[in-house]
């Protein structure tokens, strides 16, 4: 079955091999680029193709292969560049607007006075259209059921941002019922600027990521153009130069090697305020897999896969195989402990996960909390809560139907995992849920004070598995110098054997 979105996004690809395609999509992202730049572009690619295949004593057509790839490979780097600009501009703009709106709404408590406050600080560009479109929206007053809701997701639409979201969520919360706004307008911003420290922190962790990886596709690229040169200064008989197996090696070794650039230069230009993918059908499947896991039930199917190894043990070992034996008996343990090792990865994934985005639900429970009580904030969550979140929330909403005034169900959320934090947070929560009006919102304060560590350590753990994929890449061209080492001494050897033969 074709995949449509894939055909879309090759045909998508396609095009920015021409270059008045190119042009047009970087003027999307608010740059100008002229022929003339991307001529210069071109004609660095070329030489530098032409440069590396002469270095390696390419034949003319693998020379032009090199070439061709680089040229294909020009218009995505371009793009790259230009993108991650963009989105950078992106981040500080939508930072600054989040901080300014807050901080206007906490004057005025006024949303469209706020949207005309905001807009000032932008004086054009994108941000200032979008704020423009959404205060012409709520002064047209034609709306279909809610208009600030309405109003306000013309601005999340542009800048699709879970925080944004958030603010302006509560600032409808609070323009539609009243009340104190100080609280929630706090822990906004101070959730704001954790957010904003340790984006600006990722984007630096990136930039110093590419220059290690350009650092290390340089000396790698200059390690193979030492180990070429020392068989060019071989004898005719023994030189492997021009041998076809070196020179196909050495040829995709080039062009991994420009693949390798790409990837780096991709994983730099993602946007920083649109959260990665996090593989949510497949937290949810370890998730799954912890909560129902049989121990009794599991050992059972690593009985066959582990015996059948075990059986190939003994068998070599009376075959006199003695090595055989020896790597049956630890095949044979490791898949007798299989499914130990796949449920304590899994757990461990969950755990990892759990520690990410709950902090993220607290925050939104403190803001929810201002006007709602401790049961009506849970059910209100559910809905948009992470996938390793929503099983157990639902549980204890629940449960909290049937019996409100019970510790139990606080405790047992997300029990299985015995996580400190959510067992202490658990336990204020269900302090405000008894307490009266006045103790609660001191109540309050403490889970905002003990969230705002728990938010920055979240964050950070989402910056740990955004860099693991360009910290990855930083490995990819040694790896790729030493299949093409390894290729050339084995055609060497093969050679000089032969050469000591006759």
């Amino acid at each position: 079955m074709i995949d449509n979105g894939k055909v879309q996004r090759y045909t998508e690809r396609f095009k920015l091999f021409h270059p008045e395609n190119l042009q047009r999509e970087i003027d999307c992202y608010g740059y100008s680029f002229s022929m003339g730049k991307y001529g210069v572009f071109l004609l660095l690619a070329v030489a530098g193709a032409v440069g590396c295949g002469m270095l390696f004593c390419l034949r003319w057509y693998f020379m032009i292969l090199v070439m061709l790839v680089c040229v294909m490979t020009l218009p995505f780097l371009i793009l790259d560049g230009y993108k991650q600009m963009y989105e950078h501009k992106q981040f500080l703009d939508i930072s600054d607007y989040m901080e300014q709106m807050l901080y206007s709404f906490q004057q005025n408590q006024k949303i469209l006075l706020s949207l005309k406050d905001t807009r000032t600080l932008f004086a054009a560009g994108r941000m200032h259209q979008i704020i423009g479109k959404a205060i012409s929206y709520i002064e047209q007053g034609n709306y279909q059921k809610d208009l600030y809701q309405e109003a306000l997701e013309i601005i999340e639409d542009a800048y699709p941002a879970s925080r944004v979201r958030a603010v302006h969520e509560y600032l409808r919360t609070v323009e539609s019922s009243g009340g104190a706004c100080q609280e929630g307008i706090d822990l906004l911003l101070q959730d704001k600027a954790v957010w904003a420290d340790n984006v600006i922190l990722l984007q630096e962790d990136k930039k110093a990521a590419r220059i290690r990886v350009i650092f290390s596709l340089v000396v790698t690229i200059l390690l193979a153009v030492i180990f070429h040169s020392v068989y060019r200064s071989m004898p005719s008989q023994y030189t492997i130069v021009y041998h076809p197996v070196p020179q196909i090696a050495t040829t995709l070794y080039l062009i991994l090697n420009i693949g390798i650039l790409r990837r780096a230069n991709r994983q730099i230009a993602k946007s920083w305020i649109v959260p990665e993918d996090m593989e949510e059908d497949r937290l949810f499947e370890y998730y799954q897999m912890v909560m129902s896991y049989d121990e009794k039930k599991e050992r059972k199917k690593s009985l066959i896969p582990g015996g059948g190894a075990l059986l190939v043990a003994v068998v070599a070992g009376i075959l006199g195989h003695p090595f055989l034996a020896v790597v049956a008996v630890a095949a044979s343990m490791l898949l007798l402990n299989q499914h130990r090792i796949g449920y304590r990865l899994a757990y461990d994934r969950v755990v990892r996960e759990i520690n990410r985005v709950f902090p993220g639900w607290l925050m939104e429970m403190a803001l929810l909390l201002q006007g709602n009580n401790v049961q009506v904030a849970i059910e209100k969550t559910i809905g948009h809560a992470p996938a390793v979140l929503q099983a157990d929330l639902q549980k204890l909403s629940d449960r909290l139907k049937c019996t409100p005034d019970a510790l139990e169900p606080y405790l047992e959320f997300l029990g299985m995992f015995q996580l400190s934090s959510v067992l202490s947070s658990m336990k204020v929560l269900y302090s405000i849920s008894e307490s009266g009006n006045g103790d609660a919102q001191s109540q309050i304060r403490i889970l905002v004070q003990r969230n705002s560590k728990m938010m920055d350590k979240a964050e950070k753990l989402s910056n740990e598995k955004s860099l693991a994929g360009i910290n990855g890449i930083f490995y990819l061209p040694q790896v790729t110098v030493s299949l093409q080492t390894i290729v050339n001494m084995v055609v060497f050897m093969m050679m000089f054997l032969g050469q000591m033969r006759l």
